[in-house]
């Protein structure tokens, strides 16, 4: 069963994310304080990490960059949030690392057809 770490501030946003995955057989952690969520992943070692690129006090690309820059966790893949709007460089994004950009408001399939590929992605290497 594949462990994936959820870090939104939105709790709302967060349970349902968790639950559609829980519901898909997927382990799921999750936080909302991006800290927090960083020490997680030191401590838990998820299979992917799925983090809103607004969170408190920093952007989900500034965590990506902490991530890939951390041993051990550099490897990771990391699926950014955007809101409508938020129209952030997804190019410079993938380029720091992220795996895959997925847009607010998203349905069930749509995060779980994400989360497939990346997963399936990461399998090739």
């Amino acid at each position: 069963m594949k462990t994936i770490l959820v870090i939104d501030e939105d709790k709302m946003m967060r349970e349902n994310t968790t639950e559609i995955l829980e519901l898909s057989h997927y382990r799921v952690i999750s936080e909302g304080n991006y800290m927090k969520g960083l020490e997680l992943a030191r401590d838990k070692h998820p299979d992917m990490i799925i983090c809103d690129n607004l969170i408190p006090k920093m952007q989900g690309v500034e965590l990506l960059k902490k991530v890939r820059h951390t041993a051990g966790l550099d490897k990771i893949p990391f699926i950014l949030i955007t809101a409508p709007g938020e129209n952030p460089d997804k190019n410079n994004g993938t380029n720091d690392g992220a795996s895959e950009y997925l847009d607010k408001p998203f349905e069930g399939e749509e995060l779980l057809r994400v989360v497939a590929k990346v997963l399936q992605e990461e399998n090739h290497y």
